[in-house]
């Protein structure tokens, strides 16, 4: 592996750190109104959010970018210049992620007693300011530990996006490996990821440790 391969596939990582960034961000965001309407005590909202969780969940990463970034242009070909290659790659991640975040916060909202909106109500709060202010802390801090996990699985996710031309790592691995008739990119490429997944998996535990540390004083 000369300096030259090194070199080439690292012109993907700060495309493959935004895209996961992007991703996470907007789909933590989507999170919340999907987890509104997954948890809504009207029954037809509840299950159109059940619906679209397990119609997002139950179709592949792979697939979504294809529908997104082909799909617009077989109506109007003029579209693709709206649906670029990064748009459909950032639209297709934060889809995907809004759904797991869901499911995340869900499972944090219900780890959280129920017994706290009561003593909320007692001391005079209405539900709005316990939601966001008793609630929605204790939840953010419950989530950290599945939304770190998914977040690190989101960078490995993102390759998948060199699939419909987006320059990222495993994009350039990929033609540096069709020209050289090597692995050893893919080689470079993993060594990379590892490089973003191992200190996000390390901050996010020590986020989550001053967190707990904090709740305990």
């Amino acid at each position: 592996m000369n300096a030259d391969v090194w070199s080439t596939v690292a012109q993907g990582v700060l495309a493959t750190a935004q895209l996961t960034m992007y991703g996470f961000i907007l789909g933590a965001a989507l999170g919340v109104p999907v987890l509104l309407a997954r948890t809504s005590s009207v029954a037809p909202v509840r299950w159109a959010g059940r619906g679209f969780i397990e119609l997002v969940r139950g179709v592949p990463l792979l697939v979504w970018l294809f529908l997104i970034y082909n799909g617009p242009t077989q109506f109007d070909p003029s579209l693709g210049n709206v649906f670029s290659s990064w748009r459909s790659a950032i639209l297709a991640l934060a889809l995907v992620s809004s759904v797991y975040m869901a499911e995340i916060y869900r499972g944090a909202l219900r780890a959280i007693s129920s017994g706290q909106w009561e003593a909320s109500q007692a001391l005079g709060m209405g539900r709005l300011d316990t939601a966001t202010r008793v609630i929605a802390p204790q939840v953010a801090r419950v989530a950290i530990p599945g939304s770190a996990t998914y977040g690190i699985a989101l960078i490995k996710d993102s390759s998948l996006v060199s699939t419909i031309g987006v320059f990222e790592v495993t994009y350039y691995a990929t033609t540096l490996s069709s020209n050289m008739s090597s692995a050893s990119p893919f080689l470079v490429a993993g060594i990379y990821y590892l490089a973003l997944t191992v200190p996000a998996a390390w901050g996010a535990r020590r986020l989550d440790t001053l967190l707990r540390s904090k709740v305990t004083r």
